[in-house]
């Protein structure tokens, strides 16, 4: 039941981004001012990731050694928050200082950066709050509240403020701030929400940290922070590399965020099943449970996929209906969201490769390749954007995030015998391309929005019953007969 009611938000979140992505921030802020928040947000993840060290991860992973509701679970929250504090603090100084060369690479002295740019400072505090908080709601099993403030609050919020400024012409400056401040309150939610069901008890006075597993945790934080950097650094990295290396890269910015944001609606749905799933894998690999993370392993990897290539096919099928919503200008951004959706399916492919490999002992695997994800990407981008301009920094996360995917999936099947795939991910492939095919040789129908329409139900009427009736995915498949059996019985 948390599972759909997750899948739920998050699907009234991607809706809200869409809106906000498409219709609303594009069409209502000039390239370059949209191009900004993206660069601030960019910039404010990959700092906070850096200044929180792993944490979010090492609590997932050692929860289980310090849960004990009666005595504040010995301290883990105050624990956490205290590191977290002084290297957000840490961040936000070394941003401030360096504010002037940020301020030449995204533009000139005199450049938006350089008059906005110091709103990231509390941004980024705020992000290291909000990671540190989720990974601990998703400890004590409450992982919808995260879902709720960061993917539906978050959007609504933005969504209000980018429809005001329509109305009202707010200067920038307010502007920004306000952006700032919806992920201000964003965190602020899911703190009240631990509040609220009486979990946020910090117990700094109980603390009981053998030196043992203070190691343990030190060197888990340690190496998981190149996997966590990787998590954030994809598309961030992207992104502030084309504002970088471009001319008028604030407008480059903006047109790649879309193509980002609107390809990455490809993971909505997988988000809201890996929330919950990390805890019960942390807790499975603590009590050898090697079957069951074998099957969890297989069954998300066929979830995924079948979602991610049914969404890809129908962001292929709509994509000249997608940027006809937009500024003339956008249009330059649909190869690099194409490669980008095709990067996505890849992940999803892959199940929760990274998540097992993050909460099991071989951990130090994670950031071995999360660190050479980013270097890879960061050389590829600075190749790829130089020879192909901004859908070469799509072509970089392509070659860079299947090289690595592959890579972790061959280490689960030798380290732990752990493999995600059977015949029925080679159906499901087979489909995908015998649809994306078929996609291509149909002739143009009417209008664009006729062509999307007759584009996208050939593709919902060949792919969902293929995927019911040779149950590329069993547990969709089960709900779905479970469902009409229902029906039926009513009938």
């Amino acid at each position: 039941m948390q599972a759909l009611l997750k899948m739920g938000l998050a699907n009234c979140g991607a809706r809200s981004r869409f809106v906000n992505v498409v219709l609303l921030y594009p069409r209502i802020l000039p390239a370059d001012e949209f191009g900004l928040t993206r660069v601030l947000v960019s910039i404010a993840a990959i700092a906070a990731q850096m200044a929180q060290l792993g944490l979010d991860n090492t609590v997932i992973r050692y929860f289980p050694y310090f849960r004990d509701a009666t005595r504040k679970h010995n301290g883990l929250l105050a624990l956490v928050l205290s590191i977290g504090t002084v290297g957000g603090l840490l961040a936000m100084l070394v941003l401030w200082l360096f504010h002037g060369q940020f301020a030449l690479w995204f533009g000139a002295a005199d450049g938006l950066y350089a008059e906005y740019g110091l709103v990231v400072l509390p941004l980024v505090l705020s992000e290291v709050y909000f990671f540190l908080f989720r990974a601990y709601s998703r400890s004590i099993h409450r992982s919808i509240a995260p879902t709720f403030t960061r993917e539906f609050l978050l959007r609504v919020l933005q969504m209000a403020l980018i429809l005001a400024q329509a109305w009202w012409h707010f200067d920038l400056r307010v502007f920004m701030l306000l952006y700032v401040g919806t992920f201000l309150i964003s965190t602020a939610g899911l703190v009240f929400d631990l509040w609220r069901s009486g979990n946020l008890t910090f117990g700094i006075a109980k603390l009981r940290l053998p030196r043992r597993l203070g190691r343990s945790m030190m060197r888990y934080g340690l190496f998981t922070f190149g996997s966590g950097m990787a998590t954030i650094a994809l598309g961030n990295v992207d992104q502030l590399m084309v504002g970088v290396m471009l001319k008028d890269g604030l407008d480059n910015v903006a047109y790649y965020a879309v193509a980002f944001y609107i390809a990455s609606v490809i993971l909505i749905p997988a988000r809201a099943l890996v929330l919950p799933s990390m805890p019960i894998l942390a807790e499975a690999w603590k009590k050898r449970e090697h079957a069951k993370i074998d099957m969890i392993y297989r069954r998300s990897a066929a979830i995924q996929l079948v979602i991610g290539a049914y969404l890809f096919l129908c962001l292929w099928a709509g994509a000249d209906v997608l940027f006809s919503l937009m500024k003339p200008g956008y249009s330059i951004a649909k190869n690099a969201m194409l490669i980008l959706g095709f990067v996505n399916v890849i992940n999803l492919a892959g199940g929760l490769s990274g998540g097992i490999v993050a909460t099991s002992r071989s951990y130090w695997f994670d950031a071995l390749s999360g660190a050479v994800l980013v270097i890879l990407n960061v050389v590829l981008d600075f190749a790829f954007i130089k020879a192909f301009g901004m859908v070469g920094a799509a072509w970089s996360s392509l070659v860079a995030f299947t090289s690595i995917l592959a890579w972790r999936i061959v280490f689960l099947k030798r380290k732990h015998g752990l493999w995600p795939f059977d015949a029925r991910t080679v159906i499901t492939m087979v489909l995908g391309l015998a649809l994306a095919i078929v996609l291509l040789m149909l002739p143009q129908f009417g209008g664009i929005w006729l062509d999307f329409i007759i584009r996208a139900s050939v593709v919902t009427l060949v792919f969902w019953p293929a995927v019911y009736y040779l149950r590329l995915a069993p547990d969709l498949s089960d709900q779905v007969h479970m469902v009409l059996g229902r029906i039926r019985n009513k009938s």
